[in-house]
C-alpha cells in the first residue's frame, strides 16, 4: 500500500473530494481496505456518544454574535451623538464666516532690524 492510498481513503472519511479512480485502487488494495476500517474505528472511538455538555454545545455555536436591527440603529445613534460631540469641540471660526471685508488689527507689531535679528543671504 502506498501513502497516497492512504492520503486518499482520510480524504474521502473527511468528506473531501477526491478522484473516484484513485478511491477504487486504494479500495483494490487489501491494505487499503484496512486503512479504511481503522479510519471508521477511530472516528467511531472519537465521536461523541450522546449530546454533549452545555458547555461544549456554547463552543460549537457560532463565536460571532448576531447582531439585531435595534442593535444596529442604536450604534448609528451613537456615531452621530458622537460626531455632534466632536463638532461641538471643534472652534466656531470654522463654521462661520466673516462678514468684514477689512482684516481685524494687530495687537502687537513685530519688528526686525536687519544685520542685528536677521542676515541678508550671503553676507554673513
Amino acid at each position: 500500500m502506498t501513502e497516497i492510498h492512504t492520503q486518499v481513503l482520510s480524504a474521502f472519511c473527511d468528506g473531501e473530494i477526491i478522484d473516484p479512480d484513485l478511491l477504487a485502487a486504494a479500495l483494490a488494495d487489501p491494505q487499503g481496505r484496512a486503512v479504511l476500517t481503522d479510519f471508521a474505528r477511530l472516528r467511531a472511538a472519537v465521536a461523541p456518544s450522546g449530546p454533549l455538555p452545555a458547555s461544549l454545545g456554547e463552543m460549537r455555536r457560532s463565536s460571532r454574535p448576531r447582531l439585531g436591527a435595534w442593535t444596529m440603529v442604536a450604534a448609528a445613534a451613537a456615531m452621530v451623538l458622537l460626531m455632534v460631540a466632536a463638532a461641538s469641540l471643534l472652534p466656531r471660526a470654522l463654521f462661520t464666516k466673516s462678514t468684514d471685508p477689512v482684516p481685524p488689527s494687530p495687537s502687537r507689531v513685530v519688528r526686525y532690524e536687519p544685520g542685528v535679528d536677521w542676515h541678508a543671504e550671503g553676507a554673513r
